[in-house]
């Protein structure tokens, strides 16, 4: 039974009965050519063209699922087949395996028509290229949104920051002065306890003194109440140096252009009797220079410098005071120079505190204010100052105006 149907299938098979398709043609050499070259060429491209459909399914298999790839696949390389024959029957009639190989590819085709249809749905759902092109607009405006969002999101953390930093340094600064009034208060309160009770207590007990004195009639009436009047003076003398002290605390620079010649020239008038009283010599160097500033600080700067000259100088010397001006790599330096009783340098800097006396005991009447003012002024208008000075050999105060704040700058 066996032997008998491989008998018959290999009947099926056999092809002594059937003449090649070229003898149809009568072996036409380009007829032959003609179907022979056109068989080749689409069994070429069927197999060329399901290679690709593989490459692009391994290489994206998100675009069709594979059983679908694989079975256009095999349907074009089966057609491709039935082309490939075809060729082969121009010359051997192989009409049997032509036919299975047709009705295997009628099957895989049947297959490839339905799954055809099955996918149709999804492919429907592909956008085309119209809608990609439009989807891609969209994402790149939206993209450009996104981005200017960033950029002003990131200009408003800027200003926030910035903001933040002001504040901050706001804060600074009002912590600052209010550590500076602290510090005001607690040398004022020291003066209060000390300093300002001395002359009044001086006035209180000579006043007294006098009252007896004049109830006897006593020969030192005159004296007590000398003694009472020195007292009080320097009491009002104190009070009115610690309200310029105080006030410089509240005062509101107002910067003009002002000629320091001008300037020292007022100070060194308001110091006139004095100068002319002590025999004094004034030499005066001023470069012809104008500078930004606030005239009431530059003024009481001034005006406390030449006190201070005049009133540290004992009076069995000669009054000399220089007073120049000069470059530096700063800016302009301003120099006063006395040859008063100077002090010990280890108190350069100490001099600058308010209530500061370091020669109560020399005969000179002073409050310590008018350094402290100075020093006050002087960090108002961002000027600086340094002090030479030594022991009965004079002091010179040299003031630093910064480059920026020179406006005119000319040697007359």
């Amino acid at each position: 039974m066996g032997e008998g149907m491989l008998e018959k299938f290999l009947q099926y098979f056999e092809t002594n009965s059937f003449l090649a398709h070229g003898y149809c043609m009568t072996w036409r050499t380009d007829l032959i050519a003609l179907h022979a070259i056109s068989d080749l060429v689409i069994f070429s491209s069927y197999f060329i063209i399901p290679t690709a459909i593989l490459y692009i399914t391994i290489r994206r298999p998100d675009l069709v699922p594979s059983r679908i790839a694989l079975l256009f696949c095999v349907f074009i390389f089966a057609w491709g087949m039935t082309h490939l024959v075809g060729f082969i029957t121009l010359w051997e009639p192989v009409y049997s395996f032509e036919g299975v190989l047709k009705a295997a590819t009628a099957v895989v085709s049947g297959a490839t028509a339905v799954a055809s249809w099955t996918l149709m749905p999804s492919a429907l759902k592909l956008p085309s290229t119209v809608m990609l092109e439009q989807k891609n607009d969209a994402l790149a405006r939206s993209g450009q949104e996104q981005q200017r969002a960033y950029a002003e999101l990131e200009q408003i953390k800027l200003e926030l920051e910035l903001r933040i930093q002001q504040r901050t340094q706001e804060l600074r600064d009002k912590a600052d002065a209010l550590e500076q009034m602290n510090t005001s208060l607690s040398q004022y309160a020291h003066f209060a306890s000390h300093d300002l009770q001395e002359p009044l207590r001086k006035i209180v007990s000579f006043s007294e003194l006098a009252i007896e004195e004049d109830t006897a009639r006593g020969p030192d009436l005159k004296m007590f109440l000398e003694t009472i009047n020195e007292s009080a003076k320097r009491a009002r003398n104190l009070v009115r140096n610690i309200l310029q002290h105080a006030e410089l605390d509240q005062h509101t620079a107002v910067i003009h252009q002002l000629s320091l010649k001008e300037e020292t020239k007022h100070a060194l008038e308001t110091h006139e009797l004095s100068i002319r009283d002590r025999k004094g010599e004034v030499k005066v160097d001023i470069h012809d220079i104008r500078v930004r500033a606030d005239p009431t600080l530059v003024s009481q700067i001034l005006e406390n410098l030449i006190s201070n000259a005049i009133k540290y100088t004992p009076v069995d010397r000669t009054l000399r005071v220089s007073i120049i001006t000069q470059l530096s790599d700063e800016g302009m330096e301003y120099v006063i120079t006395d040859n008063g009783i100077g002090f010990d340098p280890v108190f350069k800097e100490k001099i600058f505190e308010p209530f500061t006396r370091l020669n109560p005991g020399n005969g000179v009447i002073g409050t310590g204010m008018g350094l402290a003012i100075v020093a006050k002024a002087l960090k108002q208008l961002g000027w600086s100052i340094v002090v030479e000075t030594a022991h009965m050999q004079g002091t010179s105060f040299r003031i630093t105006i910064p480059a920026d704040q020179i406006v005119q700058d000319e040697q007359e």
